[in-house]
């Protein structure tokens, strides 16, 4: 009996070859930009605001490739799901935890606010240091070259 899992594709640009490693760029997608209420839209605006960051990524370049290529990456859905997990929920459960154990100490609220913090705070360093810790796992691999690009190849243009 196999398990079968879902893979969570992003199409990504080659922007640098370092020794044996490419340097991908993401790209970003948003729902946004299929909404007709964008232009009016508070989250389209912070999304616009915030979204200008480059979205770099290191990978082993053991598939040869070319500065300017297309290519297709990917990870397990499971893999996305716990990384998501360690990063959003972790500090919201430390920093909840804290702050309710607190209260419940009879401490007063600047106490319990100052103890939210730091639930936050270690929160985001456990979590962190985690997926650090977790190597290669959260990190998308090649899947495949982009049939746009493999075609364009094919004919050598």
């Amino acid at each position: 009996m196999s398990v079968e899992y879902e893979i969570i594709e992003a199409t990504a640009t080659v922007v640098a070859l370092e020794g044996d490693m490419a340097v991908l760029e993401a790209r970003r997608t948003s729902a946004c930009n299929g909404c007709g209420a964008a232009k009016g839209c508070g989250t389209s605006a912070l999304g616009d605001f915030f979204g200008r960051k480059r979205n770099l990524l290191h990978i082993k370049n053991d598939f040869n490739a070319v500065t300017g290529e297309q290519v297709i990456i990917g990870m397990p859905e499971s893999d996305l799901v716990l990384a998501s997990l360690a990063v959003y929920m972790l500090p919201l459960l430390a920093m909840i935890g804290l702050s309710l154990s607190a209260m419940v100490l009879g401490f007063g609220d600047g106490v319990a606010g100052l103890a939210a913090m730091a639930g936050l705070g270690g929160g985001l360093v456990f979590a962190g240091r985690m997926t650090q810790n977790a190597g290669q796992r959260f990190v998308p691999t090649y899947l495949r070259r982009t049939p746009f690009e493999f075609a364009s190849k094919a004919c050598g243009t």
